[in-house]
């Protein structure tokens, strides 16, 4: 419903209702990964359950959506994600890119991971597990918070000043544990502190006791079109080596980024 004084856009008249619907389904799922009931659904966009499960059915139907164990709880699959990195060229960014990200891994033993940006975060779209005995692995399609992940502030340390700011006011700042920054001002200095080293950490500030260590990925223009990152144990990924891992993601980041014409125009 349009209040008093808003402006209708100039298409509102031409929008179709259900592919509206679908659409508000699809991002209510993008932000609970773990999924959502059919009543959860209806609650939250305020349309019948009816209408949420006709929705459901044709997503689920075309492949869009899938049942957890539960047969209760939807969440999206990776179809539509597919989608996504075709039409912006991720899928060029992991071809040109896997072989970078094992090289990574070889030499530095931990989880390797390529991602880009959406919106609100970043989602993880490879990976080459380490080769420890203990590693961490994440799932394809994994959602990335900005202010507490390193591909995150790797990527949003060098968008064009007003895209970075955008980004940054709808970033909520929630508090993971005690070593998460929690503080808009305190962010922006980081972000100061990424740009100037061209790598970022991740000092177990969305899992504690777990580091990462990222630099971003450029295309031709030189916009941070992706990242990549080691995860591993604050144990192995110690504090103190952090400025000394970074050069060396920065060295495999620059190689993608040469692959995908950066420096050359």
């Amino acid at each position: 419903m349009v209040k008093v004084g808003e402006k209708k856009t100039n298409y509102e008249r031409y929008h179709v209702p259900n592919l509206k619907r679908g659409l508000e389904v699809f991002e209510m799922l993008a932000k609970n990964p773990d999924g959502m009931t059919l009543p959860e659904i209806s609650k939250t966009s305020g349309y019948s359950r009816s209408s949420i499960f006709r929705i459901l059915c044709t997503l689920e139907d075309c492949g869009y959506v899938v049942k957890k164990e539960d047969e209760r709880t939807f969440r999206m699959s990776r179809k539509l994600a597919a989608l996504g990195y075709a039409a912006f060229g991720e899928s060029n960014i992991v071809e040109k890119g896997m072989d970078i990200l094992r090289q990574m891994r070889d030499r530095l033993g931990e989880t390797s991971m390529l991602g880009t940006m959406l919106d609100e975060g970043c989602v993880m779209i490879e990976q080459a597990p380490g080769t420890y005995p203990f590693k961490f692995l994440g799932e394809i399609g994994m959602r990335i918070p900005f202010h507490a992940s390193a591909p995150g502030k790797a990527m949003l340390a060098f968008l064009p000043d007003s895209e970075a700011e955008r980004k940054i006011s709808k970033i909520k700042f929630h508090k993971y544990n005690s070593n998460t920054i929690v503080d808009k001002k305190t962010f922006i200095k980081e972000i100061g502190e990424v740009r100037k080293k061209g790598y970022a950490f991740d000092k177990g500030e969305e899992i504690d006791g777990v580091n990462c260590v990222g630099a971003p990925v450029f295309d031709a223009h030189g916009y941070p079109v992706a990242a990549i990152w080691i995860t591993g144990p604050r144990e192995r990924i110690k504090n103190e080596n952090l400025d000394d891992i970074g050069k060396i993601v920065k060295e495999f980041a620059d190689a993608i980024s040469g692959r995908l014409g950066y420096g050359l125009l």
